[in-house]
């Protein structure tokens, strides 16, 4: 199931703009076209609850943003709800009476607005035009791979911590990132990959890692030579908030 929120309240308020509320609407089966508005330059930025989306978004508003026009998305991937909790544990949600269900799917939209809240905020600040799109999966890396082709993204923009991206750099990790970038999605979509608010180069990271295995490899060596001074840095910073 896949869901959108294109509708997003604004008042003006003492020469402020605020964000009052959020509001999911369901989309009934799936979009073969582009989420655009008349043809505008798009760039998506995948966010979560770590302090690495709030810095991908910060690169992002920072770098892709290059004019009045570009719209922002924000994607979210929430995983399905198959239980729901009450007093003495937990139900099936086909077991769960209707009230119950209701009452806990609105405790987790109110979670999600409050979570998406934060990075709405931030562009409206940066004065960016914003919307986001929310997908109900147990897979946060398949959803993210799946929205590259039905909305044709270009740009992605995806925050990763300092852990990851030094597993990243040895093939042992699964973060979202890495998944991503192993996959065929990275043939037809520019990811940018941010650690602690630097761009790190993760094709080049995983080449040198393990050139034989990595089908980012061959993409690379078709299109230019690997540089061999190539590195991730990593830079003390203090974290900040999604």
């Amino acid at each position: 199931m896949q869901r959108r929120s294109n509708e997003i309240e604004e008042e003006e308020e003492d020469g402020r703009r605020g964000l009052e509320s959020v509001r999911e609407s369901q989309l009934e089966g799936r979009s073969s076209g582009t989420v655009s508005m008349n043809g505008e330059d798009c760039v998506y930025v995948g966010v979560g609850k770590g302090d690495s989306s709030m810095e991908a978004l910060r690169w992002a508003i920072d770098n892709l943003m290059t004019s009045s026009s570009t719209l922002l998305f924000l994607i979210h991937v929430f995983p399905e709800t198959r239980f729901i909790p009450y007093p003495l544990g937990r139900l099936t949600r086909e077991k769960a009476s209707q009230e119950q269900v209701e009452s806990f799917m609105s405790q987790e939209r109110e979670k999600r607005r409050t979570l998406l809240l934060k990075f709405l905020h931030a562009c409206s600040a940066s004065k960016v035009k914003v919307e986001t799109i929310l997908v109900e999966s147990d897979s946060v890396a398949k959803a993210v791979q799946d929205l590259i082709t039905i909305l044709n993204i270009k740009k992605l923009v995806l925050g990763i911590d300092k852990s990851n991206a030094r597993k990243a750099t040895t093939m042992k990790g699964n973060s979202v990132p890495e998944l991503i970038m192993r996959s065929s999605a990275a043939d037809v979509c520019e990811v940018k990959v941010i650690c602690q608010g630097k761009e790190i180069n993760m094709e080049q990271a995983m080449i040198a890692s393990s050139p034989a295995k990595s089908p980012i490899a061959h993409r690379q060596k078709k299109d230019q030579p690997v540089d061999p001074f190539a590195c991730i840095c990593f830079i003390s910073k203090p974290k900040t908030n999604r």
